[in-house]
């Protein structure tokens, strides 16, 4: 009997709301010494943490990709024409590890003692076998082994190649920040499976600084791809998020993501996709798009201040405009977000964000400790940005600041 896939989803793929978005959380992570802590909410003596310090310190997850090679490779050897699970057990149990199948052949070279693993196996009857039999063969060498079924990712050509592309990504994420709420290390095996996963479990292994690992069956030693030494543009997913927002709140018709994107860059459509009428992100879409939410999420924003002006700006706003004012003042307070879209406000010492066809600006200046002064939040629409420009701006008065907090 087939257990009921936990992440379900309709046509097309929603992204779940990763648990590393949420506001409340069983558990939160602190940093000590260098090394993750994982601690309830409520307080707890100092020697219940440092039992914890210890223990987090060595546990690691190995997330891999599952293919069919143990059934191919199990008729082949054994002679039967659809080998049940018992006896891809037992051909597990007997033939050497490295010739068994491509998991246990990359897995061998990988696995370390008190690693966890997460099998990620496709939507389908042999993705699903090969995955419970390589559970069951780890598990009884004393590994904690878990399944994880990809929903959409089949045989069906057009279904793999929109929605369960975009499923095996929302998924890994989802894995990937999960186990990293938890405080253990994560890396990738992306040796099993179909080809493309290769490509996207690289991708997201890139874009979430997670160390991804394959081996083919004609080479004898692993082949480790690190997370790449640079920092990814976000630019244009920070400028347009309201868009992305927009656009991954509910199913959106082709029809209708058109009219917006009339007024959009170009580049845009290069993170999305279309089927049966719907527009939504594309598989890389999805990659880049979590990976800049996961940022916001991780990057410590600098000190913001308020002038007394922009708080009365903020207050007398109605609730919808509040959102996008915070929305921008959250982006200006994080460097790598706002170099990009940055502009000299014309005849004032201040610098104004974002530039470009946008309503909202925020008129703003950074002192040498890294802290923002945000002096004015305008609008274009009510002309409140075109009057600031006309009389000027100065950010030179300290005493008319206050701080701001995200939550406000």
């Amino acid at each position: 009997m087939r257990r009921a896939n936990p992440c379900g989803s309709q046509l097309p793929y929603r992204s779940q709301k990763y648990r590393h978005m949420g506001l409340k959380k069983k558990k939160e992570i602190i940093r000590i010494g260098g090394m993750h802590q994982v601690r309830p909410r409520q307080p707890c003596r100092r020697s219940y943490a440092l039992f914890h310090i210890a223990e987090v310190e060595f546990v690691r997850t190995v997330i891999a990709t599952v293919g069919t090679s143990l059934i191919s490779n199990a008729k082949r050897d054994l002679g039967l024409e659809v080998p049940e699970q018992t006896d891809m057990l037992s051909y597990l149990n007997r033939v050497p590890a490295e010739k068994a199948c491509a998991e246990t052949n990359s897995l061998s070279r990988l696995l370390r003692e008190h690693d966890r693993i997460l099998l990620m196996c496709s939507e389908t009857e042999e993705g699903y076998n090969c995955a419970q039999v390589l559970r069951k063969y780890y598990a009884g060498k004393g590994y904690d082994a878990r399944v994880q079924e990809v929903k959409d990712l089949t045989y069906a050509e057009k279904r793999f190649k929109m929605r369960g592309l975009r499923s095996l990504v929302a998924t890994l994420i989802d894995a990937i920040c999960s186990e990293r709420m938890a405080g253990r290390e994560v890396v990738v095996n992306a040796t099993g499976g179909f080809k493309a996963e290769i490509a996207y479990a690289t991708l997201v292994g890139l874009l979430f600084d997670v160390r991804v690992y394959y081996i083919h069956d004609a080479f004898r030693e692993i082949i480790e791809m690190p997370p790449a030494p640079i920092s990814w543009d976000y630019s244009l997913l920070a400028e347009y998020d309201d868009f992305f927002e927009w656009l991954e709140s509910e199913l959106r018709t082709t029809e209708e993501v058109d009219r917006k994107l009339r007024y959009l860059p170009a580049e845009i459509r290069l993170l999305l996709a279309e089927e049966d009428g719907y527009t939504f992100l594309s598989p890389a879409g999805e990659a880049f798009y979590e990976s800049y939410r996961d940022k916001l999420q991780r990057t410590p924003p600098a000190k913001v201040l308020l002038s007394h002006q922009a708080f009365e700006t903020y207050n007398k706003a109605d609730s919808a405009m509040q959102h996008e004012f915070k929305r921008e003042i959250g982006k200006v307070c994080r460097l790598d977000l706002r170099a990009a879209a940055v502009d000299k406000l014309e005849g004032a010492d201040c610098l104004v964000f974002p530039r470009g066809h946008k309503d909202v600006r925020v008129i703003f200046c950074q002192k040498r400790d890294g802290t923002i002064r945000v002096c004015e939040i305008a609008r274009h629409s009510d002309k409140s940005y075109e009057r600031i420009r006309q009389r000027g701006m100065n950010c030179q008065d300290d005493t008319a600041f206050r701080p701001w907090r995200e939550n406000t």
